[in-house]
């Protein structure tokens, strides 16, 4: 379960370096507040961007294990 979890989040961190070049920038702390508070809602668009715009702080992570 956890190896298909990492190829899975491997792929899409290498095709998102690919298709634009970096990762997308953090959010704000204040844009950060917003779309935690609509995810606790269930948004799962709020959720996805989450994920989407801290995929650095996950390979960074990923990079040191």
């Amino acid at each position: 379960m956890l190896a298909s979890a990492w190829l899975m989040l491997s792929s899409l961190l290498y095709s998102l370096q690919l298709s634009s070049g970096s990762f997308p920038k953090p959010l704000t702390e204040e844009e950060e507040r917003h779309y935690l508070t609509l995810s606790a809602q269930g948004d799962t668009a709020a959720r996805n961007i989450l994920v989407e715009r801290n995929l650095r702080l996950v390979a960074h992570i990923m990079k040191n294990r």
